[in-house]
């Protein structure tokens, strides 16, 4: 990898430390419950069956209304986040209304409203 700046090469080796953090602990973690022992890439392959899915609308007074929801976890994936004490739908059910802009005003100019 090539980066511009020190910031770069720090960001880089941080992010590559907790990835690798990550997937210690949680081998770690799931090895301690005696889970089968399992690739890493299996684990993702098993997890890419739940997704985040979000549906926006549109409404009368120009409003946009999002509600935002991931899938439920198949039962291998339930296993796995049992065994890792995580929370199968960490983010629920979320609602957000994003309102519709009011009109930017323009500066009067120096010869507006004179003719």
């Amino acid at each position: 990898m090539y980066h511009k700046t020190d910031d770069g090469i720090k960001a880089h080796l941080n992010l590559a430390v907790l990835a690798y953090w990550i997937v210690s602990v949680t081998k770690y973690r799931l090895k301690l419950k005696e889970y089968p022992n399992i690739r890493w890439d299996e684990i993702m392959r098993i997890a890419q069956a739940q997704v985040v899915v979000t549906a926006e609308m549109d409404t009368e007074d120009g409003s946009k209304v999002a509600v935002r929801q991931s899938t439920e976890a198949e039962n291998e994936l339930a296993v796995i986040y049992s065994l890792l004490e995580i929370n199968a739908n960490p983010i629920g059910k979320v609602k957000s209304v994003v309102p519709l802009k009011p009109p930017q005003k323009k500066p009067p100019t120096e010869n507006q409203g004179f003719t």
